[in-house]
């Protein structure tokens, strides 16, 4: 009887085909069932057909409706009563309370300081096509409000890839089991990019070697073969100096340099000997030896695949870094054997007409001021600013914790006068400091278009359950706020699945040829076209630069002031800053958390209590001078700011490096700000990208 009870309840169920449109390369295809009867998602498992994600979620997902089915979720509009700041109340009021009120209050800014008073700051709390550039973008282009610079993660790589290859043709993990060398350059796939790992197994079980160069100790580095650990910043004299090792041995492919680049003589006359084997050691610490047997390593065999990850990009000298990193796969030719290098496939992923997207056409001819959302702290302080930014509406993202300087950022948002939007799933910090917070959804709760940013799938996610409460996704809020400003134009008005249709457009990118929205509905995921004739780069001959090659020497950098050549540019803020290191010794590398993406699941409970307290990486060699131990609480400084956290003595962390989890809950911490106070609000070398790990630090056991 029991059996047939759950049988019966078990047909009572029905399965929708999902995607997690979290900031992780992945995009995994995923899985839910939904009880018939009470229309609530009872399960979320991983699509076993998808051939990247293949069945299984990372450690995050796997807690899905912990974070959907919530105590702590937003789901009603509120109004802010009384101060701004930690603690703050709301009372509830209804949707058309609180749109009637925003829509006056951004027309009143309006009309007092024009447009450009209105700031509207987003990122990447869902990179679903939709919910990440679509309704938002729209409503803002035709209000004229000033634009945000999207800046805080991929800006310095990204502007230097798109330097010399037009950020095309990067590498694809399902051709790494082919390979013979794996280096996982600067990043922790175990945590950040999981179903990578099973083609590096593959690979390895194939006979490969995989090395980890990274200066601290990870998950990913303990699962590697050889650990490489040059001195953060310091990774481009790593790669000239392995550059000059291939090509004085001649392991360097001519051929391949000649038919798709320019510049490679340019770098070998005028550049290369500047990297011998014993002033790299002197740079990035690395024995000689060391460096030569892994430049050997690489340049034996044409079958080479480098993963270059985020964090590279984070330091002040980012793009220089990642120009000399790409060089490797280019003077080896590993690209003809479907090897090469993978910062991301995002460009390509991602490539939607913005005119048809976003309505760029909204903007009538306007111009509006760009404001570079890592600087919304000084950008909100600045009192010379015209005219001054008077209305913040905040989305997909949490500014409160996630940018530099988040002391400045909270200055900024406690002003009196400025008023203050925030649309989000759960109560963030950035909700303290807001006059109306708005219920948004979760992907189980909407329908979007999902490009993964490190495989080359796209995945449909398909609405499973209805919206909890009165929450809103990203669309349907602009929609309606439209409406309450007196946008009638008919773009305001156009559903989800329209939107989506019009991105799936291979005449604007090819990459989408042969996929369709009914495709999708029935598979779940489809693999984008990199077969494309149209494709640029290797299959149409041509790459997007200015003259069709692979640019090694890159004549446009010259006119922004920067070296047109690869080279090692020293850390404005870091290992060879001498005078600054006398009294910030450490260098502090604030990666991503196994158990957080950024500020989403920071809500869930057993998420919470797997990442239990901020934390410190701290070297053997440098707990044991400052008299640290593993668990003592210390305080972690610079002349910016200050945060407090737990000591981990790291065995094997390189000397003069701290490693601290990013983005933590500043609310949660002793002194209610995360590691983020001590990180400046200076520009990278490129792309006008952060510098979250040129940051110089010391730290100091203090009394509980």
């Amino acid at each position: 009887m029991e059996s047939a009870a759950r049988i019966a309840r078990e047909l009572e169920t029905k399965v929708v085909k999902a995607a997690c449109p979290h900031d992780c390369p992945d995009g995994c295809g995923m899985l839910v069932t939904v009880d018939t009867k009470t229309g609530r998602a009872v399960k979320v498992q991983g699509d076993p057909t998808h051939p990247v994600t293949r069945g299984y979620l990372c450690n995050k997902v796997n807690n899905y409706l912990d974070l959907v089915y919530n105590d702590r979720r937003v789901l009603y509009p509120r109004r802010r009563v009384g101060p701004k700041g930690p603690g703050a109340k709301f009372e509830r009021i209804t949707w058309d309370e609180a749109l009637t009120e925003t829509a006056a209050r951004l027309k009143q800014v309006i009309a007092d300081f024009g447009a450009e008073a209105v700031q509207r700051y987003s990122y990447s709390g869902t990179l679903g096509v939709i919910g990440f550039a679509g309704m938002g973008e729209r409503f803002f282009n035709r209000m004229g409000a000033s634009r945000l610079e999207y800046t805080i993660c991929t800006a310095a790589g990204r502007a230097a890839s798109l330097s010399m290859t037009g950020l095309v043709n990067e590498a694809n993990i399902e051709d790494i089991p082919k390979m013979d060398v794996v280096i996982l350059w600067a990043t922790n796939l175990v945590t950040t990019g999981i179903h990578a790992m099973p083609f590096i197994e593959e690979a390895r079980a194939n006979g490969a070697k995989i090395i980890a160069i990274d200066p601290r100790v990870t998950r990913t580095t303990a699962f590697a073969d050889w650990h490489v650990q040059p001195r953060p910043g310091t990774d481009a004299a790593l790669a000239l100096g392995m550059l000059k090792v291939i090509v004085d041995r001649g392991l360097h492919d001519e051929t391949f340099l000649r038919e798709q680049t320019i510049g490679w003589e340019k770098l070998i006359d005028e550049r290369l000997d500047d990297y011998p084997l014993d002033k790299v050691e002197a740079i990035t610490g690395v024995p000689a030896a060391d460096i030569e047997k892994l430049a050997l390593l690489y340049g034996s065999t044409k079958k080479s695949f480098i993963r270059l990850n985020w964090g590279i990009q984070r330091h002040d000298n980012g793009g220089a870094m990642t120009r000399a990193i790409r060089c490797l796969p280019l003077f080896t030719g590993a690209m003809r054997t479907g090897g090469g290098l993978c910062v991301g496939t995002g460009n390509e992923m991602r490539g939607i007409d913005p005119v048809k997207l976003q309505r760029t056409d909204l903007l009538a001819g306007r111009t509006p001021r760009i404001i570079n959302m890592i600087q919304i702290g000084r950008a909100l302080e600045d009192k010379t600013l015209a005219p001054p930014i008077k209305a913040l509406f905040v989305w997909n993202s949490d500014p409160a914790n996630c940018v530099p300087d988040t002391a400045s950022a909270r200055r900024g948002m406690a002003r009196d006068d400025l008023f203050t939007v925030v649309h989000d799933t759960f109560f963030t910090d950035t909700c303290d400091y807001a006059d109306i917070v708005l219920p948004a959804d979760t992907t189980l709760e909407r329908e979007d278009l999902v490009g993964a940013y490190g495989n080359f799938y796209f995945a449909l996610s398909r609405k499973a359950i209805e919206p909890l409460g009165e929450s809103l996704d990203n669309s349907e809020l602009f929609r309606r706020l439209a409406k309450h400003m007196g946008y009638d134009e008919p773009c305001f008005s156009q559903s989800d699945e329209s939107m989506i249709r019009e991105a799936i457009d291979p005449a604007f990118n090819p990459v989408f040829e042969g996929i369709t929205y009914e495709g999708l509905c029935e598979t779940g995921w489809a693999r984008a076209n990199l077969e494309s004739p149209r494709r640029p780069g290797l299959n149409s001959g041509r790459w997007p630069t200015p003259s069709g090659k692979i640019e090694i020497f890159c004549e446009s950098l010259v006119k922004q002031g920067l070296d047109p050549l690869p080279g090692h540019v020293p850390e404005r803020e870091g290992q060879e800053s001498t005078e600054r290191r006398k009294r910030f010794p450490l260098q502090v590398i604030s990666a991503a958390t196994h158990h957080f993406i950024g500020a989403s699941f920071q809500h869930v409970p057993r998420l919470q209590e797997m990442m239990a307290r901020q934390t410190f990486e701290v070297s053997e060699p440098d707990a044991a001078a400052r008299g640290i131990s593993t668990g003592d609480l210390c305080r972690l400084w610079n002349d910016r700011g200050e945060c407090f956290g737990h000591a981990l003595v790291v065995p094997g962390l390189l000397a003069g490096t701290l490693g601290a989890p990013k983005q933590l809950q500043g609310s949660k911490q002793r002194n209610g700000l995360n590691v983020n106070a001590i990180v400046s609000q200076d520009e990278a070398d490129m792309g006008r990208g952060p510098v979250f790990y040129s940051t110089l630090a010391e730290i100091e056991k203090v009394a509980e």
